[in-house]
């Protein structure tokens, strides 16, 4: 860690009668939480940069294993001694995240507020330590400034504001986001750089990635259940495209971007689409004319238009389309 964070946020937590003092303190649990409550059975929970311990206390409170982590042995006493309060216990850990590895997955990792005060020197080693710890089916919800006007800065103390888009980008393609929400605060104090957007994020792992021939097993499962020979289409085919007619000319743009099966992480343009595509396949170790070829066939028009304009996911088998959301 850099003397700069230790110093600021020791002197913060020294001068800090009760856990209410602290500038991030808050009563509520970070949004999804409840939300990821209820969609799924407790299980071990991280929170890295406890602070206030608002979040570990609800988790634990819901039957969670929680781990507290923090490099500030004040922050672990406050979440100690609230758990205490509630009835409850969290496991507390002091730690810098950057040098921390878990030694078992995490089916939920929390940072509220962490990353954002992070040295960017630093940021490489987080994300290490994130993705180490997160679970294959894990969730990952994470609080971040963004600027409330384009060009605002960071103010003397911080936190570090970046955009939707950077975020997006700094974790992918490891994880995709689920959901994302905002809120504006336009009046706060200089010394964090007045007003900011308060973004919150529930990312999950990105199984195009992390799975590729699990996600193509799947689109030869779809094309089996609505009767598609993709076999044999894909054999008379042989070193050629395979004769598919699609509905849109920016229809693989749609299939592999963010919004089906996070092939890419970003919107991209039809002349991109196919460039990208290949690339995936390289990197995951795929033929790419059999990629390709068989998500021409997935999309056609001529064989179920099943990925078209209008895709048919109540009849579709790959379960890591985020249009399933992963249900």
């Amino acid at each position: 860690m850099s003397t700069h964070e230790l110093k600021t946020f020791s002197a913060t937590y020294d001068w800090a009668k009760t856990w209410r003092d602290l500038p991030w303190a808050h009563d509520e649990a970070t949004l999804f939480l409840a939300e990821l409550c209820a969609k799924r059975k407790p299980g071990r929970a991280l929170d890295i940069g406890c602070g206030a311990g608002t979040d570990s206390v609800y988790l634990a409170q819901r039957g969670w294993d929680v781990t507290a982590l923090d490099f500030i042995p004040r922050a672990l006493e406050f979440t100690q001694a609230r758990a205490r309060e509630a009835g409850v216990s969290v496991t507390p850990v002091e730690a810098d995240i950057t040098a921390w590895r878990a030694d078992q997955p995490f089916d939920l990792v929390l940072d509220h507020g962490l990353l954002h005060n992070l040295d960017p020197v630093r940021h490489a080693a987080y994300r290490q330590t994130v993705l180490h710890a997160l679970a294959d089916d894990g969730d990952f919800i994470l609080l971040h400034w963004h600027p409330l006007f384009p060009g605002q800065g960071n103010g003397k103390m911080g936190p570090r504001r970046v955009s939707r888009e950077e975020i997006r980008a700094f974790f992918a393609p490891d994880l995709q986001e689920r959901f994302y929400a905002r809120e504006e605060f336009e009046d706060l104090p200089d010394a964090v750089g007045g007003g900011m957007t308060q973004a919150y994020y529930w990312f999950r792992r990105n199984q195009a990635q992390r799975q590729p021939a699990v996600l193509l097993a799947q689109v030869q499962a779809t094309l089996g259940r609505h009767k598609v020979d993709a076999a044999r289409l894909l054999a008379d085919a042989g070193d050629s495209p395979v004769a598919a007619r699609l509905a849109a000319p920016d229809l693989l743009s749609r299939l592999i971007g963010p919004g089906r099966l996070g092939i890419s992480h970003q919107v991209l343009e039809p002349a991109e689409a196919m460039q990208r595509l290949r690339e995936w396949s390289a990197q995951a170790g795929v033929d790419p004319h059999f990629a390709t070829n068989l998500l021409q066939l997935f999309m056609s028009v001529d064989h179920g238009d099943i990925c078209g304009t209008q895709p048919k996911c109540p009849q579709c088998e790959v379960r890591f389309c985020k249009r399933q959301r992963y249900r």
